[in-house]
């Protein structure tokens, strides 16, 4: 596996994680403010990952 695909690979990784954040968020978890930090710092670090980041 090169560099590049183990990035890609990352990336979609943390994407996923994203997506399963913004579902508990949006169902009301406890200790919202907490999955807010997170999700913004998985998203400034998939937006760092991506091509134009």
């Amino acid at each position: 596996m090169t560099d590049f695909e183990k990035l890609a690979r990352l990336r979609r990784d943390l994407e996923e994680m994203r997506q399963d954040l913004s579902q508990r968020i949006a169902d009301g978890d406890a200790g919202q403010g907490d999955l807010m930090i997170l999700h913004d710092r998985v998203s400034r670090a998939i937006k760092a990952l991506s091509p134009q980041g």
